[in-house]
């Protein structure tokens, strides 16, 4: 990036108040398919999760609101509507690939560890078929055939996931075993793990209920529901605070389990919350109807202040610890939370009309590490985007 580049995004990060938090949306819960098929190769041969699902699991966004949305924003609030203008040291960032121990067009990096060094993946055609591949300081392995849809690995290597029959799983010790499903319910989805183990996703019933879950991954066959019937977990912390919903509102949770709702921006009718690292998360609200369908616009949380804010970006596909927002449009970047910012180069061998497309599904807690995929000659090949200051 430029410094004109920066100059722009850091206008825009301060140019906006924080608004003041508020509680006004509509119904937030629909199925993990369709929010795991754009989080990893933007729905284009993606590995996803088999509608069998239904609507465990992810926050979405559906139908229109009951008021005219709010047009697209161009500015965005910082989260805590200030901008540093402490210098930040230079970034340098290489892209390299990824081996792939299998074979399979559509191989994809979908997440990474918070430290960089665990990177996880799924190696297939494209069509449910994809093998979950673990790759340990750069070395690949595959994991066991019952393991399907990997949905994050912790700084241990500690896998998590959810087959297409709804079945949750972990791959601790190069051992897979099943998370256990709550009684009443009859699948689960897998989201996120933190540090200590704590996997959190969202059980589903009959009538589309749902309930938010924790497991531990010591204690697969154990589990604790969050909040009450009708919540929805997508993500947690190192510490233990969970995101995700309530009903129709995006909410958290502390790790005593005390739950509140996250504020939405002004204007909008409602928001989804999607994952969440350090004291950030991120999520999307419905912005206007083009084409019959609602665009959505990407949502930044400051957990510790509660302030929220609109960004100026076609979406976000991931929150580093420190509060680095990975945006894959293309040519994926990488923008700080005081508007600097870092375009993440091509591999260095390919001319650059030659250099395909680039997305980018994980980053670790530094920002320094990101992970994703390029799709070029009709095949998508795995990469890894190292930095260092």
């Amino acid at each position: 990036m430029t410094t004109l580049d920066d100059q722009r995004i850091a206008a825009l990060l301060q140019s906006a108040p924080v608004p003041e938090p508020r509680v006004d949306v509509g119904r937030a819960v629909r199925d993990g398919r369709r929010r795991r098929q754009r989080r990893r190769v933007g729905g284009i041969a993606a590995v996803t999760v088999m509608a069998g699902l239904g609507a465990v699991g992810a926050v979405q966004l559906s139908g229109a609101a009951s008021r005219p949305a709010p047009t697209t924003p161009a500015i965005a609030a910082s989260p805590d509507g200030t901008v540093s203008t402490a210098p930040r040291p230079p970034v340098t960032c290489e892209a390299s690939w990824l081996p792939q121990p299998i074979g399979g067009p559509v191989a994809v990096a979908n997440g990474v560890d918070p430290t960089g060094r665990y990177i996880v993946g799924d190696i297939g055609t494209g069509q449910e078929d994809g093998r979950v591949v673990l790759w340990t300081d750069g070395q690949a392995g595959v994991l066991p055939a019952a393991a399907r849809h990997a949905a994050a690995v912790n700084a241990g290597g500690i896998v998590v996931g959810t087959n297409g029959d709804g079945t949750g799983w972990v791959y601790r010790n190069g051992k897979l075993r099943f998370l256990a499903t709550p009684r009443g319910y009859d699948a689960v989805l897998v989201h996120a793990i933190n540090g200590r183990g704590d996997i959190a996703g969202t059980a589903r019933g009959a009538g589309d209920s749902h309930h938010a879950v924790l497991w531990s991954a010591d204690r697969p066959q154990e589990h604790r529901l969050v909040g009450q019937p009708g919540s929805v977990a997508t993500g947690i912390t190192e510490d233990g605070t969970v995101v995700g919903a309530m009903g129709q509102l995006p909410y958290r949770w502390t790790p005593q389990g005390t739950g509140a709702a996250l504020a939405v921006p002004d204007g909008y009718p409602r928001a989804s919350v999607d994952s969440a690292h350090g004291e950030w998360a991120i999520g999307m609200v419905p912005g206007r109807q083009e084409g019959g369908a609602t665009q959505m616009l990407p949502v930044r949380w400051n957990l510790t202040t509660g302030a929220v804010s609109l960004l100026p970006f076609p979406g976000a596909a991931g929150i580093a610890g420190n509060g680095d927002l990975l945006v894959a449009d293309g040519a994926p970047l990488v923008v700080a939370p005081d508007g600097t910012s870092r375009r993440l180069p091509g591999r260095p061998e390919v001319r650059a009309t030659e250099a395909g497309t680039y997305t980018a599904n994980g980053i670790s807690d530094d920002g320094l590490t990101v992970v994703g995929a390029v799709y070029e000659n009709q095949v998508y090949r795995p990469l890894v985007w190292r930095c260092r200051r």
